[in-house]
């Protein structure tokens, strides 16, 4: 059993499946901070545009962190041809 896991693992691992997996996550989580910063923004209108903004930023700034140390991982870990 353990051996078929390791074939398996050395199979993905083969095709870099897993950084294109964490990828997409991450660019699919990135869809989702950005569809509620929208709804935010337009159901917080009774405050003031700034205080909107800073929520937003407080809220985006630590996962677009996250976004640009993956996403450099992943085309610094591709080989050059």
């Amino acid at each position: 059993m353990l051996r078929h896991a390791g074939r398996l693992w050395d199979w993905i691992d083969k095709r870099d499946i897993d950084k294109h997996v964490v990828t997409i996550y991450i660019l699919w989580g990135t869809k989702v901070l950005t569809d509620w910063a929208m709804v935010f923004a337009v159901t917080n209108a009774t405050r003031p545009g700034l205080e909107v903004a800073a929520i937003i930023a407080a809220v985006t700034g630590p996962y677009m962190a996250l976004q640009a140390a993956a996403i450099k991982y992943y085309f610094e870990s591709r080989p050059t041809q």
